[in-house]
């Protein structure tokens, strides 16, 4: 899509790239603008889809495959690390603030508490047996989060949750809760840090 940053960003391929490693099956991982501690990062499709709801069924297995080698990465780096999306459908942002997929990837100091953010505001989540279930699940916008590998749980997001909601309480979490907003603390140094680890690592993996 010509509008999306990401597109453009994956497409054109500038030679400082953010994008830390590519899987077989066309997903990047990349650091975010807005990194608020060492490790956050974004698994996202090279292709333009909204959620990761959208996903066809059959590929969800090994998306959800990758990205819980991806979680494994980062904690290895980081200690315990959630997952997190804000899904938009049918156009409607509902918590999210980007209309090109991205599963949150972010190193927390208590995945429970985070877990208990959620239920403060939204009430017990739905609890899924996967990332696979997601779809059948996501009528409308939602949110899903997984505060450990194993726990999968979706809410629809039905005006409770406010936007960058998973940053916020991250935000909060880390005793920094007025930086939560990407626009206006991108954390660049953070940013390049992570890059700069995550490669490394990915990097003295395939030489090993």
């Amino acid at each position: 899509m010509d509008d999306c940053q990401f597109c453009t960003e994956f497409t054109e391929r500038a030679p400082k790239t953010r994008i830390i490693t590519e899987t077989t099956d066309g997903w990047v991982l990349l650091p975010t603008v807005g990194c608020l501690t060492d490790g956050y990062t974004l698994f996202m499709p090279l292709e333009h889809l909204d959620a990761a709801a959208d996903v066809a069924p059959d590929n969800l297995p090994q998306v959800a495959a990758n990205l819980e080698s991806m979680r494994a990465l980062i904690q290895d780096h980081y200690g315990p690390t959630i997952v997190a999306e804000h899904g938009p459908r049918d156009c409607e942002l509902g918590a999210s603030c980007c209309g090109h997929a991205h599963l949150h990837l972010i190193p927390v100091p208590d995945p429970d508490a985070i877990l208990a953010a959620y239920e403060k505001v939204g009430g017990p989540g739905r609890r899924l047996s996967s990332l696979v279930d997601l779809p059948a699940a996501a009528e409308t916008s939602y949110l899903y989060l997984s505060p450990r590998p194993g726990e999968h749980y979706y809410w629809p997001a039905d005006g409770r949750f406010a936007r960058q909601f998973v940053r916020r309480v991250v935000a909060d979490a880390y005793g920094i809760g007025e930086q939560y907003d990407w626009r206006d603390h991108p954390f660049t140094a953070t940013r390049d840090r992570t890059y700069d680890t995550l490669t490394a690592a990915i990097q003295a993996t395939a030489t090993a």
